[in-house]
């Protein structure tokens, strides 16, 4: 098992949630740190926190949508860590609801936060990781990675893409020491459900304690993952139980959807509802073929 004590560690969304919680374990642990939020003052909090370990913490307070940010915090980096042996692209936003009901902008923003900010940083950081014998990248993605559900297409695709990118990182680069890491969590009690982005006039709804887990947990066992060079981690019960189902039986999971009692879409019944267009005289008109003499 690595012994990760006194390696540097570039997290996102550190500010608060799973992120945070992995802060302030990879500090216990003596791990250098660079941190990065969109949100500069509970960011200086967390590594407030983690000072008090003993090691050295910088922070950069960046908006990772920002298509200059991987060459960004790579300076950064450079300047005060002069390197680094693990990337933890933990920042991610959540959206509930229909997909049609989603905006470009919506979809736009989740589809950076959550695969391409994580892709780009990636790929900046890659030479800077194998500089190292042995280095790692942890991609923060969920169990909507392993399984579909309904009114969260977005969201399943992003998280998808997330897990197909970590497994062929991790293919890739396996000779050179470079690991790669999928976390796969379900519901975890975090501030994302605070946050998440919902169609106009819907209101949000949170999961049953019973059915969540905790940062904390979720962080430890992202360590234990980086330590031990695991390919994919599902934690609670509900993302296991997907993940097996999907994987051995997933004309199960496809038919209880279409079992379901069938109704009209809203869109449907909206347009069934609407008068037909009125027909012009000269639509009514139908050309006769000319005659033969």
């Amino acid at each position: 098992m690595w012994n990760i004590e006194r390696s540097r560690a570039v997290i996102t969304g550190a500010a608060s949630g799973i992120g945070q919680q992995l802060a302030l374990q990879l500090a216990a642990k003596k791990v250098h740190l660079c941190l990065i939020d969109v949100r500069s003052e509970p960011l200086e909090e967390t590594a407030e926190r983690c000072r008090k370990a003993g090691i050295f913490v910088q922070t950069v307070a960046q908006d990772l949508c920002d298509p200059d940010a991987p060459q960004i915090v790579i300076d950064a980096v450079k300047r005060d860590l002069g390197g680094a042996e693990i990337l933890v692209n933990n920042a991610g936003i959540a959206y509930y609801g229909r997909t049609e009901d989603m905006s470009i902008e919506q979809r736009e923003q989740l589809l950076t936060v959550n695969f391409m900010a994580p892709v780009r940083l990636t790929h900046a950081f890659i030479p800077l990781l194998l500089e190292n014998r042995r280095s790692h990248v942890l991609n923060m993605a969920s169990m909507y990675g392993l399984f579909p559900t309904q009114r969260s297409t977005m969201y399943h695709a992003s998280k998808y893409g997330l897990l197909g990118f970590s497994m062929a990182l991790r293919v890739e680069y396996a000779r050179y020491g470079l690991g790669a890491t999928a976390m796969a969590p379900g519901f975890v009690r975090t501030e994302m459900f605070d946050s998440m982005m919902l169609p106009d006039g819907r209101e949000q709804k949170t999961p049953p304690r019973w059915i969540t887990t905790t940062p904390e947990k979720v962080a430890r066992k992202s360590i234990r993952a980086i330590q031990k060079n695991r390919r994919l981690v599902p934690i609670t019960l509900s993302a296991y139980a997907g993940y097996y189902l999907q994987r051995f039986l997933p004309g199960l999971v496809d038919l209880g959807y279409h079992l379901e009692r069938r109704k009209l879409h809203p869109i449907t019944l909206e347009a069934a509802a609407r008068p037909p267009a009125p027909v012009t005289p000269e639509e009514l008109l139908v050309k006769q073929p000319e005659s033969t003499p």
